[in-house]
Formats: C-alpha cells, structure tokens, sequence
C-alpha cells in the first residue's frame, strides 16, 4: 500500500465531552463503525492540556485520543460528519506508510454510504392519513414504500404488503387498475375508514445516512423490502434509499471490468412461471394467480420466448361470470383448483403480449441492471442463444449477487 492511499486520523477529546446522552467519544465510535469505517482504537491518556492551558487529572477530564486508519476516499466521506458530530475537537490527518494489515475492501461500487445514492421521498405520511390515500400512492406506482413520520421523526413504515396482511387487502395494487367501481369498492372495504397508524410497521423505521451501502442492503434483505427510509441522528427523514439507486450504481459501473464480472447464469433463477401456447387458460390461471407480479413468460414447444401473459391482461378480457369467479379466486387466501377456475375451454394464445427484451445468459450484471433500469421492470426473461427460456433475473437476486461480491 503506498504513502498517498491510507491515512491516520487523531481525533482529541475529553472525558467530560458528551453527545447526547454518552460520551462523545462513545458516539463518534459508533459513527464510524456503522459508517463502515475499517477500524479505530480509543486511547485514554494519564493527562494533558489544550489551547486552555487547564491541566485536569481528573477521571471525567482525562484525556482521550481516537485513532483512525483508513483509506483516504473512505476517511474524506465520513469526516464530515465526524466534524459535525464534535465541531470543538481537534481532528488531524496525516498519511501513513502501511507495512503489515488488511484493510476493508469499498466493495462492488463507487460509492460506500447511503448518504451518495439516496433519493428525495415521493410522498411524506403520517399515522392519521387515511389507508385509501397511501392505496392510491401504491396504485399509481410511485414508490413502493412510505415512511411514517410522527413529531418530525420516523416511527416505522407502510408498504402493500401491510395493506395485505394488516388491513386485508387481497388484491395487488397493480390489479385495482382494471377493476369496475363496483368491483372496487367491494375490495376496499375493509380499508374504508381506517388510518395508518393501525396498520404501521414500527419496526423498521430506517437506516443512517452513513450506512455502508452494503449493510443497509442487509438490513433490507433481512426484512424483505426493496426501499428504506434514510434518517439522521434524531430520526428525522432525510431520504429514501432501495434497489433502483443500488441497480443505477451497478449499471453505472465501468465496462473495463466486464471480463471479470459475474454472469447472469450464475444467480439467475432457473425456476420461473412459464406457460406454452395453447395452454388453457384455467391452467395457466392456476400459475399466473401464484406468480411474482401475477406474470408468466410463454414459450412454444421448444422452449423458445414467444411473449408474456399477465393477469391484468386477463382481468380486462374475461367478464360476466367467469370474471367474478376470477376475482373470488384472487381474494382467497388459499388456491382455487384448477377444474374451479374460468377458462378451461379456451387458450391463452390470443390474451399473449410482447415480451420484454430478454437479458442473454452470459450478459454482465451491470448490463442487467441497465436492462432492468431501462424497462423499469421487476424482473426480465433469461434466454440461451437459440432464444430458448432459461430462467428470469430479478431485481432482488441481482442485488443479493452485488451484496456476495
């Protein structure tokens, strides 16, 4: 490692300095360790003085020293915030020649805090917005979280999946689309009336702005959503962060590196919801209520991509009584038999789409990340050179494949 890449940072404190409710050295520790800081070590010394000139041997005055080695990129992110934390410290910086030691590595992109890739939230809620309110902001696509704030602060988060299980909702906010009035006002009953503040997660109510990228895609894995509120040191909201900044930030990366990046192959998911021309359409059905996004890619007979058939697509097509039944199978919590649903004597041929632009199977994850960014889909097809259908990339894998690296 040479002079210019690494450097040491001293930070001088007193034992009597406080953040808060501990002590200031305490604080500026955690910072750096969930900033994702390499590694710094607390000194205490026996005494000392500053520009004062007070000598105090006191314990609560006693001297102390935080010492902080780490790459200079890393060092210039976070000191900011270090400054902003003790404005009265003296902080010096200086470069070190490394002779033994292993440093972290800044991982799969150009940036390492959250703090660099965060957005501005769409829409800002509180416990006593009505539940129909947040349904609509989920209808019309505009984010797929929201954060609840309460007295300036974060306290948790709402998503269609607490309209889902907490509220009752049994249809995907995608499929409210195509419904008939009638049709929607049934399905919204049970949120009729109700707030947020019945239905909010408390649980989750973010990740700080200095937030190594990789630990707060941990943190999103671990609870199973695709974005987080990004809050500062009191709480409060200062941006959201999720898979479409973590997908611009792959998709930005240089292609120098293509040769040695991962392959699409190798974390693609084989398994995928697929039906063939000349399905009926009850069986197809039965795959497509069940499917991510209530979509399935169609092949012909060998295997080949041939378009998509989406639920919505269905929904517009089937009426009258097949149409209901269709809408009494999307509403129960267990699967309707296939002998129990519309279309057994009718194909899916004529309800196919185009599908969207296939991602090859050695393609980079970088290009799939553009691709994915480009469609603004969850999820693209994965075919072989002869066009057949591999599998499907999602966002989710793609991102859990960056995380690994």
């Amino acid at each position: 490692m040479t002079k210019s890449a690494i450097q040491r940072v001293r930070i001088y404190l007193n034992g009597e300095d406080w953040a808060g409710d501990r002590p200031l050295y305490k604080a500026v520790l955690a910072i750096l360790r969930q900033s994702g800081a390499t590694g710094a070590t607390v000194l205490a010394a026996l005494t000392g003085f500053g520009p004062q000139r007070q000598v105090a041997p006191e314990a609560e005055r006693q001297p102390i020293v935080i010492e902080w080695v780490d790459s200079v990129g890393r060092i210039k992110r976070l000191l900011p915030y270090i400054s902003e934390l003790a404005p009265r410290a003296l902080i010096t910086v200086e470069p070190v020649d490394v002779a033994q030691g292993i440093l972290r590595p800044s991982g799969p992109f150009d940036v390492e805090m959250v703090s660099e890739l965060m957005q501005q939230p769409s829409r800002i809620i509180t416990p006593d917005t009505p539940l129909i309110e947040v349904l609509e902001h989920f209808v019309a696509g505009r984010s797929e979280l929201l954060p609840v704030i309460d007295n300036d602060a974060v306290i948790g988060v709402i998503s269609p999946r607490e309209l889902a299980w907490r509220a009752g909702l049994r249809l995907a906010p995608e499929l409210l689309k195509v419904l008939e009035p009638a049709e929607g006002t049934a399905v919204l009953a049970s949120l009729k009336g109700r707030t947020v503040g019945e239905i909010v997660n408390r649980d989750v109510r973010g990740v700080a702005q200095t937030t190594p990228i990789t630990q707060a895609l941990a943190v999103m894995i671990e609870w199973g959503y695709t974005q987080m509120p990004v809050v500062d040191e009191q709480g409060r909201l200062v941006g959201m962060f999720g898979h479409h900044e973590i997908l611009q930030a792959a998709a930005q990366q240089s292609t120098s590196t293509e040769q040695g990046e991962v392959r699409v192959r190798m974390v693609m998911q084989a398994a995928t919801a697929r039906v063939a021309l000349g399905q009926s359409l009850a069986t197809a059905l039965a795959i497509l209520i069940t499917a991510p996004g209530h979509v399935a890619f169609v092949v012909d007979d060998q295997q080949r991509l041939v378009g998509v058939l989406r639920l919505t697509r269905v929904l517009s097509y089937v009426q009258g009584d097949e149409r209901n039944l269709l809408l009494a199978a999307l509403r129960r919590t267990q699967p309707m038999p296939v002998t129990a649903l519309p279309g057994a004597r009718q194909t899916i041929d004529e309800l196919v789409e185009p599908s969207l632009p296939a991602v090859a199977l050695d393609a980079g994850l970088s290009l799939a990340a553009q691709q994915l960014l480009a469609h603004q889909a969850e999820r693209l097809p994965v075919v072989d050179p002869d066009g057949r259908l591999s599998g499907i990339i999602a966002r989710g894998a793609l991102i859990r494949a960056l995380l690994q690296q």
